[in-house]
């Protein structure tokens, strides 16, 4: 950008530097995150998603941490309990139902995680839910 003078002369000229590596993170964080939206149903695959966004595991980790709060895999697994919760709320299907559909076991982990992160049983939800 040209900086004049009182007289209308260049004085300087300034210069923006935008760091590339900074930037690029970010459109792989977004690809990232695309790809999980896109895939949530299919189990959490560290070495496929470091391959589309053409980064190695450790590294993609840590910057998606850094730009998104959270790991890719924290992520993912964000993405299936909010699909459960709105799945939950569909009664034409069974609880069951709902947690194969989203590839989840009914008895898992991730189970466990959407009863400590509702403070119910997923029925309890259901119903809570269907109520209003």
């Amino acid at each position: 950008f040209p900086i004049y003078d009182k007289s209308h002369q260049i004085a300087y000229i300034v210069t923006a530097v935008i760091p590339s590596r900074h930037y690029q993170g970010r459109e792989e964080v977004i690809k990232g995150k695309e790809y999980i939206d896109g895939h949530w149903k299919e189990e959490f695959d560290a070495d496929r998603l470091s391959g589309i966004v053409h980064m190695s595991k450790q590294h993609y980790s840590r910057l998606f941490k850094q730009h998104a709060g959270t790991t890719p895999h924290l992520y993912h697994q964000s993405v299936k309990l909010q699909k459960l919760r709105e799945m939950l709320c569909d009664s034409n299907l069974s609880i069951a139902q709902v947690f194969n559909e989203c590839g989840v076991d009914y008895n898992g982990t991730l189970a466990k995680k959407l009863k400590q992160e509702l403070g119910m049983t997923p029925s309890e939800y259901r119903a809570r839910m269907t109520q209003k």
